[in-house]
């Protein structure tokens, strides 16, 4: 039996449409109506989220499919481009919306109430801590923004936004208009020193399951910002939803991270921390927002009359970095449709880069998105095929490694502080070893590491471990670490004491030992390889 509702306006009897909407402005109705469809201009249109229906004034009508919009996209780029009535038409479409979602006021009130209240009780938590939103452009994001300084005020919260470099345009151009329309909100800009595309080059381009891109761009500079901020705690604001995704079905409301690098229970009502560690140390993370659907979204924001990114008003649905390797198909459709130069450039990139890893089809593999899948750096001339190591056989407990860059001890001990502290007075520098006490005396005493400036061939005897197999790993992951650095902030983003200073220009990996405290946090999160530039150049199948 089909679920029925009634109407808040007129009190008659209504069925459901989809699980979720957002509203169709004039350039997406325009390309509606290159198909035969009729004037879309006085109608009442939604589009489903997670299906491939827009809805007519109710009645369910079947999008163009991908390879019919790729087929026709010459002839819609100048379709679309007899006309330049879009912002005026947009104007008008905006007020009937409101009309439209006007009777469902009473929703967004209690949507908004429970939103204060949460607000209001994480900070009554952590009342302490720096007050900020983590501001991406999009609509998510927007509306946190107006919640938590509805809730806060008039106590101030800072507003950061990541520059990918990477973003739609139209992003760069909305984050400029809220800075105009709220020159009170203290707003800073975080970014990367690296060129995106200068990486790819070098380890090929992020996938699904290898999104080294959010690291290097997202997380790296934010954390580097928070670190100039000192040791004060950060309450941040995010604009997540659980129904953008699977993985995100899965977050929780609050999630925390303590000194110690374990995560903090936070429990206040039912409301549960998240069970892994946070993304950026010293930070509390709280999603106002995590349970609301895109159509609250968008209810909120048309309701309170809120301005937003005008890739919206272009038809794209998410709003994100336009090489993403999660963008749907109709998002690079639609990049390509409005910015066909830098497309076609990116495209050219990865055909190349196809040919380089021996892809028989390059063009295929790329245009059938072969590339979102990739798992590894198979094909690549600079693909990491395992650390070369094996046991001492005159020393016990010992491991020979074999680098690939000549040791450097000013730079190669940065790397391996956070094992142990180096006591000069048990170091024998004319005999080229260094002495690490270590940090967690309970699970060993010491490392002793042999080698010679300028050379490849570096000993590690591991003395009083309890568990000597696993330590001498993370001996590999760091050595590892060391001769596949590319400085991508990595380490130091996922450090929870900030004790890991990294530069790009010039080339830096500090640790400070001062702040260390040997969670082997930087040690252990990037798994087999302890570096996330290995673990993407990876040839996967042998043992590390």
């Amino acid at each position: 039996m089909i679920p029925t509702e009634i109407c808040p306006r007129c009190r008659g009897t209504s069925l459901p449409l989809a699980t979720d909407l957002r509203p169709v402005f004039a350039r997406e109705r325009r390309i509606l109506k290159f198909y035969s469809h009729t004037d879309l201009t006085d109608a009442v249109v939604w589009r489903g989220t997670h299906t491939p229906y827009y809805y007519v004034d109710g009645k369910p009508f079947k999008a163009p499919s991908i390879r019919t919009l790729h087929r026709d996209l010459p002839r819609l780029r100048f379709y679309l481009g007899q006309t330049n009535q879009y912002d005026t038409l947009d104007r008008t479409l905006l007020e009937r919306y409101r009309e439209a979602v006007e009777p469902y006021r009473v929703h967004l009130e209690t949507l908004e109430s429970e939103a204060f209240d949460f607000i209001l009780q994480v900070r009554k938590r952590f009342p302490d801590h720096l007050y900020l939103v983590s501001f991406s452009g999009g609509k998510d994001s927007t509306v946190v923004s107006d919640l938590v300084r509805r809730a806060l005020h008039p106590e101030p919260v800072l507003h950061i936004f990541s520059d990918t470099t990477l973003e739609n345009p139209n992003t760069y151009t909305y984050v400029r208009r809220f800075r105009q329309d709220y020159p009170l909100v203290e707003f800073w800009e975080a970014h990367s020193d690296k060129n995106f595309f200068d990486l790819v080059e070098h380890i090929g381009p992020p996938s699904r399951v290898m999104r080294w891109c959010c690291t290097i761009f997202k997380t790296g500079p934010i954390n580097n910002l928070l670190q100039s901020f000192g040791n004060h705690p950060v309450l941040t604001f995010y604009g997540i939803r659980r129904g953008e995704s699977q993985r995100r079905r899965r977050y929780d409301r609050i999630g925390a991270q303590l000194e110690s690098g374990k995560v903090l229970a936070v429990d206040p009502e039912g409301t549960q921390a998240v069970t892994l560690g946070a993304k950026i140390g010293q930070q509390v993370t709280a999603s106002p927002i995590l349970d609301w659907s895109e159509f609250d979204v968008w209810l909120y924001i048309l309701l309170h009359g809120l301005d937003f990114n005008d890739a919206y008003r272009w038809g794209f649905s998410r709003v994100g970095c336009w090489v993403c390797p999660l963008n749907s198909a109709w998002s690079d459709f639609l990049t390509r449709l409005y910015f066909p130069e830098r497309a076609e450039e990116w495209r050219e990139q990865l055909v190349k880069f196809a040919r380089r890893i021996g892809k028989p089809d390059p063009e295929t593999y790329v245009d059938e998105r072969g590339w979102t899948r990739r798992f590894g750096g198979a094909g690549l001339p600079n693909r990491f095929r395992g650390l070369e190591s094996r046991p001492c056989g005159e020393v016990k407990n010992t491991l020979h490694i074999t680098l690939t860059r000549p040791i450097v001890w000013s730079a190669l001990l940065e790397y391996l502080k956070p094992l142990g502290r180096v006591n000069d007075l048990y170091s024998r520098p004319e005999l080229g070893e260094v002495y690490l006490e270590s940090r967690q005396p309970r699970e060993w005493q010491a490392l002793i590491v042999q080698g010679f400036e300028g050379e490849t061939s570096l000993r590690v005897t591991a003395v009083g471990a309890k568990d000597v197999e696993r330590l001498l790993a993370y001996v590999r992951f760091q050595t590892i670490k060391y001769q596949t650095c590319l400085h991508c902030s990595a380490c130091a983003a996922v450090c929870p004491q900030n004790a890991i200073m990294v530069s790009n220009k010039p080339d830096i990996y500090e640790v400070d030992e001062a702040r260390c405290v040997g969670c082997l946090e930087c040690v252990t999160h990037f798994g087999a390889t302890g570096c996330l530039v290995a673990k993407s150049l990876s040839v996967y199948g042998r043992r590390v």
